[in-house]
């Protein structure tokens, strides 16, 4: 049965103009009211950027300890430039032993440094959370001596369901070599602290 007191509702032109898209890292700024900011408002923003800032600071936490016991990604050289809620970057230069036989480097290697930063942005929520569906597609040959740099954004996070797309270039905010997406599942009541 229908209920006739629920009422549905498209949004309206000006809604939809104050809605943002972004290809790059999210913006965890919440935008101004339309009508002046009151004193609630101030306080509400300040209250949400600490929020974030712990969030922040616990996504780093996390992703420190995690590389600290991934020994694989150790060995890849693979460093943490940056990791936030929502947001993460890590970084790989690109040695012999990546190399493969055409001489540039392995696509392994490539999803490797794409995965490990994957790791680290879908566990930043504290929820133990590994891979459950990776694709990657490669666009252009990475070759000995170039730092590749991994830029991770959380597409969005569903009960214990996350989606991430992951951005690998040649140098920072370089060229485009490959483009990772993932799929996440938090383990059921295991957190990391």
């Amino acid at each position: 049965m229908v209920d006739k007191n629920i009422r549905s509702e498209v949004p309206s032109t000006e809604m939809l103009s104050r809605v943002s898209f972004s290809t790059r890292a999210p913006s965890f700024n919440k935008s101004l009211p339309l009508s002046s900011a009151s004193d609630e408002s101030v306080n509400q923003d300040n209250t949400n950027n600490e929020a974030q800032q712990v969030a922040d600071k616990q996504a780093l936490t996390i992703a420190n300890k995690m590389l600290a016991e991934d020994y694989y990604s150790q060995h890849l050289g693979i460093d943490i430039v940056e990791a936030k809620a929502g947001y993460s970057v890590c970084k790989m230069l690109v040695q012999r032993f990546h190399s493969n036989g055409h001489g540039s480097c392995h696509g392994g290697a490539i999803f490797s440094l794409a995965d490990t930063t994957f790791a680290h942005i879908c566990n930043a929520h504290n929820q133990i959370a590994v891979g459950h569906i990776c694709t990657i597609a490669y666009w252009q040959p990475a070759n000995i001596g170039d730092e590749l740099y991994a830029y991770a954004y959380e597409s969005g996070v569903h009960g214990r369901s996350g989606s991430y797309r992951i951005e690998i270039t040649c140098g920072k905010n370089g060229d485009l070599v490959a483009e990772f997406q993932g799929f996440s599942r938090s383990l059921k009541g295991q957190n990391h602290f």
